[in-house]
């Protein structure tokens, strides 16, 4: 009877271990930890030490002296900058919030780092949490903010600096011009002891176009939240920075089309041509390098790379001198029933800069039948309207998108 009772128990060991096991493989939770310490910042220093990196980042306000922290590591500072001039009169103000002393941001911790938040994320924004991408510039050094009593107002002097709010996706630049700011004032309006946690979760994932789930394989998705200050609403965001004097916009590049997509009477087959009326409008000599040329595989669904003759060799296209009607040909593709997509380079002649170079390609539907309409409504994300021929017919159809596609 003991033996049996023993088997039972194990059974029911190794049983709990398997839900356990896939409870955490299909729900997987949410891993937290104090993000300073996560980030190794929880190593004591002496006061002396504090100070000194605090110098060297900038000195502190007028009239404040550095007394002992009033506040620990993890404080949702917000501050107000107010700025005068030579009369004494308010020229701007602002606030800004940040995390100090700050944690480093999630993308550039060890581990993986995925750039959006999960539904456990989400679900922890339901919580109350607010998920942060950076702890914000409060102006001044760490230490002096922890150091700073409340609701004084302190002198800045005149200093260029900038700060940043948690929420802004840039920071304010704050520059000393010859005349004005003549003085700036800070003042420490409100100091938050916040939960600053370092959030993590590994789920399974699988492939999403298998027919039955096969797994991918795991990823962990890491943030940054913070807790016990409330929700965070946006603040009135910097102003733009102003265009640097005088600065003279680039010229925009050139129109070229030199060349066009042609089909031959008949069999249908596709070629690049010189675009003769073009020409006569630009008499110019053009350069012309052909990229990729692929071939659409409507079994599979895919685009695969096809070897040219002069790939990737620089022409150049002269205007023509003579009144020949003959077509000048620069690319022949392969004369066969497909769906072609070309990609080629235009760009006057000794021209080498990039944003002086039309990057242009053509989907060619090669073959003796074509569609007399490819109107399909609106294309899927990742897919274009394209006629696919074959021997006896060609059909209209969304395909891969050959930009994307073509050449991976």
């Amino acid at each position: 009877m003991k033996p049996l009772m023993a088997l039972g128990a194990a059974l029911l060991v190794v049983a709990g271990v398997a839900v356990f096991g896939v409870w955490s493989i299909f729900a997987p939770s949410v891993h937290t930890t104090d993000a300073y310490r996560a980030a190794g910042m929880k190593t004591a220093a002496s006061e002396r030490v504090l100070l000194a990196n605090a110098a060297a980042e900038g000195e502190p306000p007028a009239g404040f002296t550095p007394g002992p922290r009033l506040r620990q590591p993890g404080t949702l500072a917000r501050l107000r900058y107010e700025t005068f001039d030579a009369s004494g009169a308010p020229l701007d103000s602002w606030e800004v919030r940040a995390l100090v002393p700050p944690v480093p941001d999630p993308d550039v911790r060890e581990g993986v780092y995925e750039p959006r938040c999960p539904s456990e994320c989400a679900g922890e924004q339901a919580r109350g949490a607010v998920i942060v991408s950076r702890s914000g510039d409060p102006g001044l050094a760490s230490e002096w903010v922890l150091r700073m009593p409340l609701n004084q107002q302190f002198d800045l002097g005149r200093r260029a600096f900038s700060t940043q709010d948690i929420l802004d996706e840039r920071p304010r630049q704050v520059a000393v011009r010859s005349v004005e700011p003549s003085r700036i004032a800070v003042t420490l309006v409100d100091a938050c002891a916040a939960r600053v946690q370092a959030a993590s979760v590994t789920k399974l994932e699988f492939f999403p176009d298998a027919i039955l789930p096969i797994p991918r394989g795991f990823r962990t998705y890491r943030w940054t939240q913070l807790t016990g200050c409330g929700p965070l609403a946006p603040l009135p965001p910097p102003p733009e920075p102003p265009a640097p004097p005088g600065a003279v916009p680039p010229p925009p590049p050139p129109d070229l089309q030199s060349v066009v997509l042609r089909r031959a009477t008949g069999k249908g087959f596709a070629t690049l041509d010189v675009e003769e009326s073009w020409f006569a409008r630009h008499p110019k000599p053009i350069e012309f390098v052909l990229r990729d040329v692929c071939r659409y595989d409507e079994a599979a669904d895919r685009w695969t790379r096809i070897a040219m003759p002069r790939e990737a060799v620089t022409t150049v296209i002269q205007p023509r001198t003579d009144s020949g009607r003959t077509p000048r040909v620069v690319v022949e593709l392969p004369q066969e029933t497909a769906l072609f997509y070309a990609r080629w380079v235009e760009r006057e002649e000794g021209e080498m800069r990039a944003r002086m170079q039309s990057l242009r390609g053509t989907l060619a539907t090669s073959g003796p039948m074509l569609c007399e309409d490819i109107d399909l409504g609106p294309a899927p994300a990742g897919r274009v309207p394209a006629c696919v021929p074959f021997d006896n017919r060609a059909e209209a159809r969304f395909v891969a998108d050959p930009q994307v596609r073509c050449g991976r």
